[in-house]
């Protein structure tokens, strides 16, 4: 099926189907350039111009990143195996994961976030002899002006050893020009940070950790100094897209620089005029300079391509003029201004395709009340009068998040729709104060704080003057509330309902405090979260808020796993709690992730910044008064020395300038209408001035609305969580939707946390033990330590000791029943794998793929899969997937169903033969094989379509029965049938 350009303009299509050479795409807001690069994929593949994994894409945010695939997907109309759409350090990820021991790097590394990085620095402050730095007061005061320094010498691909010289240099050339004291001092300063950034560097090795700065830099070293690497790399990519160019630091322009030449078939996509990441080390003179850098040079080099975007689709006319009026105040360091004197046409002038021409419009209040309640009328108003508006047709934009507080707390009180996009304060949630509370109870029954909370919790059930008692006896006898409650059958009559309320409660506490003493966090958590009926509390009813408060706990609970899974020794509730507290102690609130397109439909509050990329029919601006909106400039507390400094710096004043194009970001969100208010009274003594950015758009009247009154309250009950269905599926996906709609309800849609079990710890581990192994001769046979398909040479394959010992790295400890339990398993695992090796020791072949990806399509439906392992002989395939349950010697129809889709996937995407399609039972080392017929082929595909079609028309119904015996929600469903009842 070829795809379709019809729809696009003549300048989208001349993008999408740019042959060869370097490329840079203008494309200005809401002109459309995601649907220009994500056709430009499917073109090219689909032209045969590059397989899927021959083109690269990179972009700036996991979101942005998704969505590009998802349409991607979306356009291939058969399935493929590998594509390269990554975010930058995505894509670095993924290279050092296979080649960082090219450069003496470990491939197991850990990625350390800025607060584990945090973390890492205060406990090893004493390393780093600070003098100049050395806190007063706060030990830890200036480790985030460090790691803000450390990231912005990475954006310039500055090493440890370079800042060593420069300070050495910088002593020499003083000696020369005579001791002075101000100058002997900034000597120390500079040497004492060029050591910390040495120390800094040192820990990470030491704890074979990157942070995301080394992630860029390490793999440009690694292609700088293993050219076979880089030419391995530069003849896979035929095509690489870069999106949102104007956002790339020095370095990561100096990487796609690289892997692009010599032919430089590289496009880049950006705009000048939204570049707002100056704060993350963005570089907007890379933007500046693209032209100058791709000139041709030689007889053979590609001219560059220039093409730009005007045509909007987004905005009214009156915005776009708006807009655009008011960013040329940033000229000269505009590109179109510097393409004027280079005499290329650039005219960044928006055109509007709507025919509504929209409107900017500025509101004035008396205060900061005022103004909130100003806007939420106006909200309310706009609904009123147009009954097909969506509440997600509104977004309040605040240039810092403390600014979204009094919006937040009103809409709540008004029962107004709305989410408040933050990028941090999970650990401030509902949710996790509960668990975090249940937590610090474990850890020190006389946290009366904190067992004041879980007394309080609707779920516990006690009522308020329950709870006023109790606190009064245990003030009065100076008693901790634990204690108080715990013995408060002797010294108050509570109603028996109660009594029976605070005696489970202390038996829980009780009996997962026992259990605190073996198990590991999240497994506590999970008990106390099914054994106290608040997951079943969340489950039962879907609202809105019960929806958010799961999403929160998903996200809490991941933190969790990841935090169990780096330990080294103890997962305790006690380090736990400590690392929390760590955390909190750096500024750390807990990072958020939300999904603004897929979230219900509710009024969004979010950042300027956290609106970049989305779009909205009312924008509503506020705060728009002088100091906040533009903000105040703030130097780097440890500045990078000018040496250092690669990128040209503007003529202006970076941070008006700045501040500017952020302020265009705002106004090309609106579709139709665009709200800038701002109030004369914020709290203080003087009185705010409005930003001066309300005089430079040049608007003629400032609009004074009326009196402001309070909206009127919303029907709460009308508001209905939205829960997206999945984009793609897999086999597991339509297993639970076919064993239970509900089910698969719980664990695909509104992502339920699952507890784990034996069976699926050991199953993982013998997975990972097996993947370790046929690496490993992979791995030695890449190296040149042998030759598995050379005649009569000796293969060097991982002995029995070396098999045992991946097993033994492999191991998941977590989810046994007991002790006995687990030793059972791990005997077991031990006896299997010596009988593998014994069966296969003499018969080794190099895998052709382990763990390999792919999509395939059916009908308009993408199902993912990947392969535990594949084999080849005489181009036909044999697809392995290991089991560790019973085996069987007889397989059904229902059985086959996983293997045949991974024979489609061979077929349709690899173009393959099969030779067999081979279940490995592990438990006896036996294996079945059989391969699909065309009946089975058609028969597994109509299923899949059947299920799906089910799933789409969200049809969730639940079919209780045998399966509730097994099903992870059994507790917590209100339809389970457990014990024939």
């Amino acid at each position: 099926m070829a795809i379709d350009l019809s729809y696009l303009n003549k300048a989208q299509k001349q993008a999408v189907t740019h042959d060869t050479g370097p490329a840079i795409l203008i494309a200005g807001a809401g002109t459309g350039k995601t649907t220009v690069i994500t056709q430009r994929i499917a073109y090219l593949i689909e032209q045969e111009k590059a397989k899927t994994d021959e083109i690269l894409a990179v972009t700036f945010t996991e979101k942005a990143a998704g969505e590009m695939a998802e349409r991607v997907d979306k356009l291939l109309p058969l399935g493929y195996a590998d594509l390269w759409i990554h975010t930058f350090h995505g894509f670095c990820e993924r290279i050092l994961k296979d080649y960082a021991i090219d450069i003496g790097l470990s491939n197991d590394f850990k990625l350390l976030d800025n607060t584990s990085a945090w973390m890492l620095v205060r406990e090893n402050l004493d390393d780093f002899y600070l003098d100049y730095y050395a806190p007063m007061g706060s030990p830890t005061r200036f480790i985030h002006s460090l790691l803000s320094h450390f990231s912005r010498l990475k954006d310039e691909v500055v090493y440890p050893e370079d800042y060593l010289k420069y300070a050495e240099d910088l002593h020499l050339d003083t000696d020369q020009a005579g001791d002075r004291e101000e100058e002997e001092m900034e000597i120390a300063r500079t040497r004492e940070v060029a050591n910390a950034y040495h120390v800094y560097q040192r820990l990470l090795l030491e704890k074979n950790a990157l942070d995301f700065g080394d992630l860029i830099n390490y793999t440009l070293r690694l292609f700088q100094k293993r050219p076979h690497v880089l030419k391995k790399f530069r003849e896979q990519f035929k095509y690489i897209l870069v999106d949102e160019f104007q956002d790339t630091n020095w370095a990561q322009y100096e990487l796609i620089k690289l892997l692009a030449a010599p032919k430089n078939n590289l496009m880049v996509v950006g705009d000048d005029d939204q570049a707002i990441y100056k704060f993350r080390g963005a570089a907007v003179s890379n933007i500046l300079n693209f032209k100058k850098d791709y000139q041709p040079r030689g007889k053979t080099a590609k001219k560059l391509t220039e093409i730009f975007l005007t045509d909007n689709y987004r905005s009214g006319q009156k915005i776009l003029d708006t807009a655009y009026n008011f960013i040329q105040l940033n000229d000269p360091d505009r590109l179109e201004y510097q393409y004027k004197k280079l005499k290329t046409p650039l005219n960044k002038k928006l055109k509007s395709h709507l025919e509504d021409k929209g409107s900017v419009e500025v509101l004035s209040y008396e205060d900061k009340n005022s103004e909130i309640d100003g806007i939420l009328n106006k909200i309310v108003e706009i609904k009123k009068q147009d009954k097909e508006v969506r509440w997600s047709d509104f977004a309040i934009l605040v240039r810092a998040n403390d600014q979204a507080q009094g919006f937040v707390s009103m809409m709540r009180k008004l029962g107004m729709p709305h989410q408040f996009m933050a990028s941090r304060g999970l650990y401030t949630q509902d949710i996790v104060q509960d668990i975090l509370a249940y937590l610090k109870l474990l850890d020190n029954y006389h946290e009366s704080t904190a067992f004041f909370r879980l007394l309080s919790l609707p779920v516990t059930g006690l009522g308020v003057n329950t709870i006023i008692n109790l606190s009064h006896l245990a003030k009065k006898k100076s008693w901790s509330l634990y204690y108080t409650a715990k013995n408060s059958h002797h010294h108050i009559k509570l109603p028996l309902g109660e009594q029976r309320i605070i005696e489970e409660l202390i038996s829980n506490i009780d009996k997962h405090t026992e259990l605190a003493q073996t198990k590991p966090v999240s497994q506590i958590v999970y008990h106390w979260l099914e054994d106290s009926g608040y997951l079943k509390m969340l489950t039962i009813e879907q609202n809105q808020y019960n929806k958010e408060q799961l999403h929160f706990l998903t996200q809490f609970y991941r933190k969790i796993r990841a935090w169990e899974e780096e330990a080294i020794q103890s997962t305790s509730v006690h380090e736990f709690l400590e690392m929390i507290e760590m955390e909190l102690d750096s500024g750390e609130l807990g990072a958020l992730q939300y999904d603004a397109e897929a979230g219900p439909d509710v009024v969004k509050v979010m950042t300027v910044h956290g609106a970049k990329g989305l779009e909205f029919k009312y924008v509503f601006v506020s705060n728009m008064v002088h100091l906040r909106f533009p903000s105040t400039a703030r130097r780097d507390p440890i500045e990078v020395p000018e040496k250092f400094i690669k990128e040209d710096l503007p003529t202006g004043d970076a941070h008006l300038q700045e501040e500017r194009r952020l302020f265009y970001v705002a106004l090309t969100r609106a579709k139709q209408v665009v709200y800038l208010t701002w109030a004369k009274d914020y709290g203080g003594s003087r009185e705010k001035k409005p930003s001066r950015f309300l005089d430079e758009i040049k608007i003629a009247s400032l609009q004074v609305p009326s009196p402001v009154k309070e909206p009127e309250d919303i029907d709460k009950k009308s508001i209905k969580p939205n829960y997206p269905i999945p984009k793609s599926f897999s086999f597991s996906q339509l297993k639970a939707f076919e064993s239970c709609p509900w089910q698969y309800f719980y664990q695909f849609i509104a992502k339920v946390p699952t507890k784990g079990n034996a069976y699926f710890s050991f199953g993982k581990t013998m997975h990972s033990t097996l993947q370790k192994f046929y690496q490993t001769i992979i791995d030695r046979d890449d190296s040149g330590q042998g030759d598995l398909f050379g005649k009569g040479k000796k293969v060097k394959y991982p002995t029995e000791k070396e098999l045992l010992d991946f097993y033994e790295e492999s191991w998941i400890d977590d989810w046994y029943e007991s002790e006995s339990q687990k030793k059972k398993y791990h005997e077991e695992g031990i006896k299997q794998l010596k009988e593998f090796y014994k069966e296969h020791k003499d018969k080794l072949t190099r895998p052709l793929f382990l763990e390999k990806g792919f999509t395939i399509k059916i009908g308009e439906h993408s199902i993912r899969g990947v392969f535990d392992r594949v084999d080849s002989e005489k181009d036909a395939w044999e697809i392995i997937d290991y089991k560790t349950g019973r085996p069987k010697e007889k397989l059904t129809f229902d059985d086959k169903k996983q293997l045949l889709l991974y024979q489609i996937a061979a077929k349709e995407v690899f173009k393959t033969d099969i030779k067999n399609l081979t279940f490995y039972y592990l438990t006896n080392n036996t294996a079945v094989s059989f391969v699909g017929t065309d009946k089975d082929i058609a028969k597994v595909k109509e299923w899949v379509t059947k299920i799906i079609e089910q799933i789409l028309s969200h049809d969730f119904t639940a079919t209780p029965g045998h399966v509730c015996a097994t099903c992870d929600f059994n507790k917590i469903c209100p339809h389970a049938k457990l014990n024939g009842k």
